[in-house]
């Protein structure tokens, strides 16, 4: 037994969360403060790694879905 699935509209909004992290993480002064301190620059890091895990989640719920 697998992990359930989100509705399609959980998985959008969770889809548009992550790119929303994604793109604030990488904005310039995010990055400018990444630079000048490790903790910002880990957490910047890890921050990008949890997005990437968020997306992966909604994508594949809606390809699954999809498939139904």
């Amino acid at each position: 037994m697998g992990t359930p699935l989100l509705s399609a509209r959980r998985s959008l909004t969770l889809a548009a969360i992550a790119v929303i992290l994604e793109i604030l993480l990488v904005m310039p002064f995010v990055d400018s403060a990444a630079d000048g301190n490790s903790t910002v620059h880990f957490t910047q890091h890890g921050g990008i790694f949890l997005g990437g895990l968020l997306m992966g989640i909604a994508l594949r719920d809606m390809y699954v879905m999809s498939r139904r």
